[in-house]
């Protein structure tokens, strides 16, 4: 748990939306709305939060043409 606590709570958090069908990021239209680039209308799509460097590592790796996909599990 320290590393967690380290990491994720001790660091700016944000919210990203993930589809749990493909694993993508999720974007918002301009009409506001949830989309997932891959699934389109299909997506199933849920909050995750992230620490900040995570999300600019993501985005790091899609400018490098990498597609990393994030694998949804419940909490239960």
């Amino acid at each position: 748990m320290v590393i967690k606590d380290r990491l994720l709570d001790e660091s700016d958090i944000t919210m990203k939306y993930v589809c749990n069908t493909c694993g993508h990021i999720a974007m918002i239209d301009r009409h506001g709305r949830l989309h997932c680039p891959i699934c389109g209308d299909k997506a199933d799509i849920h909050p995750v939060e992230m620490s900040y460097a995570f999300k600019l590592l993501i985005d790091e790796l899609k400018s490098l043409v990498v597609v990393p996909r994030i694998k949804l599990e419940s909490l239960v």
